[in-house]
């Protein structure tokens, strides 16, 4: 069921709430039985009015000015969070890791647009991290680390055995050709992985200009780690067979300043906004 908690500005929905506020929002017809959950919820007032609070919520996710995905795996499984921006107004989720159970509603928390960076990081879970004294970039094929990781991230029962399994037989996963320094270094962040963040935020219709991503690992004492190439966001088809990736040690305080700068600047807004046709 709907609920609403304005001291906290947030508010629990599922996806057919969601839709039926969309539809109330635009005038569109509504099954009664949907419109009463709501106005029980006190969501909407009988005369068909949407709460201010959740009415700024349905702008802001219906006509983001950004949206953001943070995809985050660990021990516990993987999530995916969102985040949009409209005006001077920033809404997310924050869910749980799932497993394999659907969640029944989501949990949308309002929060001010000069708190987004802060929102961001903690979403990826960002922490102090020191760069080790032997951290040095590594290289490895993208699909084979890529495959890893998925692996390890399916279910709290697949983080462990799979580091370990991974770690000890890297020629099996990632071939014979890997460098020796580079294969030191896998194994080290590997065996201290803790989490990966996948951070994609959009202000635009092009992604080759109106997107920027970021890609980080969570090593604990081992530190953070950038993925530098391919370089985010990464299409599909932008991946071969022979598509390398290119790992670099950061601090938690690097890691931060690389968050920032996904964040569009005026001069990106206002290229999006001069590309679209006057009505």
């Amino acid at each position: 069921m709907a609920q609403l908690d304005v001291v906290r500005r947030r508010i629990s929905l599922s996806d057919d709430e969601f839709e039926t506020l969309r539809l109330v929002h635009n005038d569109e017809p509504v099954a009664d039985e949907a419109r009463r959950g709501l106005v029980d919820a006190g969501i909407v007032t009988a005369d068909g009015d949407i709460a201010p609070l959740v009415l700024d919520l349905v702008r802001t996710v219906s006509e983001p000015m950004i949206e953001c995905a943070v995809e985050t795996a660990g021990p516990q499984g993987a999530v995916s969070a969102l985040l949009a921006v409209r005006e001077e107004t920033v809404w997310y989720t924050d869910p749980w890791p799932q497993g394999d159970a659907a969640p029944q509603s989501t949990v949308y928390c309002q929060d001010e647009l000069p708190q987004i960076l802060w929102v961001l990081a903690r979403l990826v879970g960002l922490r102090r991290r020191e760069v080790p004294p032997v951290a040095t970039p590594f290289t490895v094929p993208l699909r084979a680390i890529d495959a890893v990781v998925q692996t390890m991230a399916l279910s709290e029962d697949a983080w462990e055995p799979t580091r370990i399994v991974a770690t000890a037989q890297l020629e099996r996963f990632f071939g014979g050709d890997i460098a020796e320094q580079d294969r030191t270094m896998l194994m080290a962040t590997l065996s201290f992985l803790e989490s990966t963040a996948r951070v994609t935020l959009v202000w635009g219709p092009d992604i080759e200009t109106d997107a920027r991503g970021l890609v980080l690992w969570d090593c604990g004492p081992g530190g953070y780690w950038v993925r530098e190439q391919p370089a985010e966001p990464l299409r599909a088809e932008d991946i071969t067979p022979d598509t390398e990736a290119r790992f670099r040690p950061v601090t938690g305080g690097e890691a931060w300043r690389l968050l920032a700068g996904l964040l569009p600047s005026s001069a990106d807004l206002r290229a999006v906004l001069d590309r679209v046709p006057a009505p």
